[in-house]
């Protein structure tokens, strides 16, 4: 009987591939990269690029424009214009453009995930500018634009100087109540460069602000935990006093930093959290005139950058509420701490920009200089 019902599914499996559509690597034109924007009439302007996988190309990655209406239409455009197969299944990253986003409601992303080939791990970022003015980057040490992107998202991702925003986790926070989502900037700098210039804020779908990249590292010790990267941090202090004499900051350089973070809610009827992080770090540097070898001194340099983190923190949120976007899960936090609250985006729009949020930070150095 269990012989029987093996080479039933064995056969049923082997019918199955056999109706499955072949696909010859050479015949098919691989997107590693869409980038969309609002075209002049209003339409979607689609940037793709496609690699080349045949050795008799000249060039391994070409650039694809067309526009259309929709997702579907701009790949079934581009196919009008591609000597081969266009598929979506190595699709590593989405670019939006900075006027789509802000137009809201397009719908875009939700489009994405009805299509199967596209994985939920696709990094998602917006252009400070056009998606096509990033994909149109040319530059000897950017052979291929698309690897080039995916790896410069997906290293600063993982050292936490960008947060993460993959296809799933920008479509969670989207349908969640209580949080909204965040994509990472790219910026073209000069002719040859992209960099990570900040994250962009939402409320909804639509973009309602920015954050500087330094402000991210903020953000990110709020919903996320740290376990390595480096920081410098400015410090206004009357006690410090720079080296550099015709400057009022001194500046600490940490690194190997270890963090965790929790949000409580602890008054319901006006709305009140407490976030609390713990954080240290390795000091490798401070630009100040200050004995490193007292203990007293080290305390003095802890008390003064905890304030200056928890003053930028504190700054983050204030700016977050007058846009309406929820980025730190509040509101999660809340919905899941008052049993049927029936929170609503709307309602929770209100309640947030009118809650009391503490900041408790208590940063430790745990070593100083370079030695372990």
């Amino acid at each position: 009987m269990k012989k029987g019902c093996f080479w039933f599914w064995t056969f049923s499996f082997l019918l199955l591939c056999g109706c499955a559509q072949p696909r010859i690597l050479e015949e098919v034109g691989l997107i590693t990269t869409y980038g969309l924007d609002i075209a002049k009439d209003g339409s979607i302007l689609g940037t793709m690029v496609e690699l080349m996988i045949d050795p008799t190309s000249p060039q391994d990655v070409v650039i694809l424009e067309t526009e259309a209406f929709s997702i579907r239409g701009i790949r079934n455009n581009a196919n009008k214009k591609s000597s081969k197969r266009l598929s979506s299944g190595q699709l590593r990253v989405m670019i939006y453009g900075e006027d789509l986003l802000k137009q809201g409601n397009t719908g875009i992303a939700q489009t994405l995930t009805n299509d199967p080939s596209i994985s939920d791990m696709t990094y998602l970022a917006m252009a400070d500018g056009t998606a096509r003015n990033i994909l149109h980057v040319k530059a000897k040490h950017i052979p291929d634009i698309g690897i080039h992107l995916f790896r410069l998202i997906d290293q600063n991702t993982k050292e936490k100087m960008m947060p993460s925003a993959t296809l799933q986790e920008v479509l969670h926070n989207h349908y969640s109540v209580g949080r909204e989502p965040i994509l990472p900037i790219l910026k073209k700098e000069g002719k040859e460069g992209i960099g990570f210039s900040g994250v962009g804020l939402f409320k909804g779908s639509k973009l309602v602000g920015k954050i500087s990249a330094d402000q991210s590292f903020y953000l990110n010790l709020i919903i996320d935990k740290f376990k390595g990267g480096n920081k410098d941090i400015e410090i206004k202090s009357s006690k410090l006093k720079p080296r550099n004499r015709q400057l009022d900051k001194t500046a600490a350089s940490i690194d190997s930093i270890v963090s965790s973070s929790d949000i409580k809610l602890i008054n319901k009827e006006k709305v009140e959290f407490d976030i609390n992080i713990k954080l240290n770090a390795r000091l490798l540097e401070i630009t100040s005139e200050i004995d490193l070898g007292n203990p007293e001194n080290i305390k003095l340099i802890e008390k003064e950058i905890t304030k200056s983190m928890t003053k930028e923190i504190e700054k983050l949120i204030t700016y977050c509420q007058t846009k309406d976007s929820d980025i730190f899960g509040l509101g999660e936090t809340y919905r899941s701490s008052v049993r049927h609250s029936k929170l609503t985006d709307e309602k929770w729009y209100k309640m947030f920009k009118e809650a009391n949020v503490n900041v408790n930070l208590d940063f430790s150095v745990n070593r100083t200089g370079l030695n372990e």
